[in-house]
């Protein structure tokens, strides 16, 4: 791994407090949504996008949600998490994708689409996995902004988005610039931060699935398969779902993957 990339890793700040308080009352089964409210109340930003995220067209609501134990309720502790980590660490981070050929919003747009991919299709797979993976699908791509960062700071902006609209998949992009992929950095990142081993190898193998840990590997997997069919630089595109669907041998999971893609598909 590239060193200033492991430097930066090893100075980022502490998570907020918010995430610890959160995730105690994630953990205790006799928690209230009220109780859950007046945790999340403390961060007015946290707040805010829970409701962007509850009134946006994937869930195609009749009624604006505006209060936040309403909010938790419809989306489920799982999401609300996501949401909180997702919140808490982008506002550590300065964000500039320009070697990505994306904007900041679009980055955004893209990571909440596989998140809602990975839930339209494994919760017809194995419902019971999304509690690992309907985090892991929205934070996976974290790294690449650490990446993007160091290849600002070193004028490879040109070089490095150049190889990515040629063609070149994107992991490979990034391994031969940086000796590390995004999910790698992403994997270190929440290691410092002390996140769940289970979540950080999952996300930490899934460049290569086949190198996992036996009790890992159908996670790793799944999300490499969605952070294919929905790169980030043609999401949901033939070729990109082609890619995803090869390294799915069930019939059907690859009917179940292509469903799902196809019901987002109005969302790009």
């Amino acid at each position: 791994m590239n060193e200033n990339i492991i430097k930066k890793i090893g100075s980022l700040p502490p998570l907020p407090k918010t995430i610890e308080e959160f995730e105690r009352a994630y953990e205790d089964p006799d928690i209230s949504l009220e109780e859950i409210g007046e945790i999340l109340s403390k961060d007015p930003m946290i707040v805010a996008n829970l409701l962007k995220r509850v009134n946006s067209p994937f869930y195609a609501l009749r009624e604006e949600i505006t209060q936040v134990t309403h909010a938790v309720s419809l989306l489920g502790l799982s999401e609300v998490k996501a949401v909180v980590v997702e919140n808490s660490i982008k506002r550590l981070l300065n964000i500039d994708m320009e070697p990505y050929g994306i904007s900041a919003e679009r980055f955004a747009a893209i990571t909440h689409l596989q998140n809602h991919l990975m839930y339209r299709w494994y919760r017809k797979v194995d419902s019971r996995k999304l509690r690992v993976l309907n985090l892991a699908s929205l934070l996976q791509e974290m790294g690449k902004i650490l990446i993007a960062n160091e290849a600002i700071k070193e004028d490879l902006v040109f070089q490095f988005r150049s190889e990515i609209e040629n063609g070149t998949e994107i992991a490979q992009v990034e391994r031969s610039f940086f000796d590390t992929t995004a999910a790698e950095v992403t994997a270190e990142m929440f290691r410092y931060w002390g996140f769940d081993k289970q979540l950080v190898e999952a996300i930490a193998y899934s460049d290569d699935f086949e190198k996992a840990p036996k009790e890992i590997k159908e996670y790793s997997k799944a999300l490499y398969v969605v952070k294919t069919a929905a790169a980030i630089n043609s999401p949901l595109s033939l070729p990109s779902m082609n890619r995803a669907l090869g390294v799915l041998f069930d019939a059907t999971e690859a009917k179940f993957l292509r469903e799902a893609a196809e019901s987002l598909k109005d969302y790009l």
